[in-house]
């Protein structure tokens, strides 16, 4: 199967929602399809920007909600499905979570929260959000299998394994990370690629605030670690890339690595570290 991937690589404007999701919808509607499986992605916190602070409180939404509402009418009935950042406001817990929406075109929304949460150097997320504990999940979008991480998340390669080995064929990281992780990020995302012989795509904002500036350079890679598009440097850039899932197998034919991959060696080892 041939999916089209569209890499929206935006700068938001801090704290205007209503902004940054008429920009999105247009970029949806631009590239949307009731033709080809196509999965576009935003970056982290892309609905309010990611330096809201106290904000937050005020900007944070249930899921489903206004903005994800706006989000499903824009896909529905298309073979499109939209990848986006927010604050959640639990619904039950009424806690705030770092999330990524999965919103598909066949009406189905998934969530993913984000489970490390930086509290170092210019980052100050524990303060405002909960770090998520709960079961991690591969969400199936036009027969595609999708595996969502956010950000600092995808430097922590069990959570990346874990997504694989459910059967995830694409890792979407979206992210809101400074210049001085480039070369990190850049490394990470064609690590778990190999390791886990899948798709890597990571989706980076973009812009200066406050004095930090975030580097764009969204990209996507193959399973084997290939670099097969990438976005501009510290510009907005939208990039699109069609992948051919065939590639996994192909991919794991010669880096069988799943299925060399050794659980209980893996516990057994863990054990021995925290017993």
């Amino acid at each position: 199967m041939i999916v089209r991937l569209v890499l929206a690589q935006l700068k938001s404007v801090v704290g205007d929602k209503e902004s940054n999701l008429k920009r999105a919808i247009r970029i949806i509607n631009k590239y949307k399809s009731v033709e080809e499986p196509t999965l576009i992605v935003f970056p982290e916190l892309y609905l309010t920007g990611y330096l809201i602070k106290d904000l937050v409180f005020d900007l944070a939404e249930q899921v489903p909600g206004p903005s994800t509402g706006k989000l499903e009418e824009a896909v529905y009935g298309t073979k499109t499905a939209v990848v986006m950042g927010l604050p959640e406001l639990h619904s039950t817990e009424k806690l705030l979570y770092n999330s990524a929406v999965l919103i598909s075109g066949d009406g189905s929304i998934g969530i993913y929260r984000k489970r490390h949460l930086p509290s170092y150097g210019v980052f100050d997320e524990a303060r405002y959000f909960k770090s998520y504990k709960g079961k991690m999940e591969v969400f199936n979008v036009f027969s595609l299998k999708v595996g969502l991480l956010i950000c600092y998340d995808a430097f922590f390669p069990e959570l990346s394994r874990t997504l694989s080995l459910k059967g995830a064929e694409i890792l979407v990281t979206i992210s809101a990370a400074p210049d001085m992780s480039i070369n990190f990020f850049e490394t990470f995302m064609r690590a778990r690629a190999m390791e886990n012989t899948v798709y890597t795509t990571y989706v980076n904002t973009v812009g200066f605030y406050n004095g930090l500036g975030f580097f764009g350079g969204s990209h996507v890679n193959s399973p084997l670690g290939t670099t097969l598009v990438r976005a501009e440097y510290f510009k907005e850039d939208v990039k699109t890339v069609r992948i051919d899932l065939r590639e996994i197998v192909r991919a794991r034919k010669v880096r069988p690595l799943l299925k060399d991959f050794e659980p209980l060696d893996v516990l057994e080892l863990y054990r021995e570290v925290f017993s």
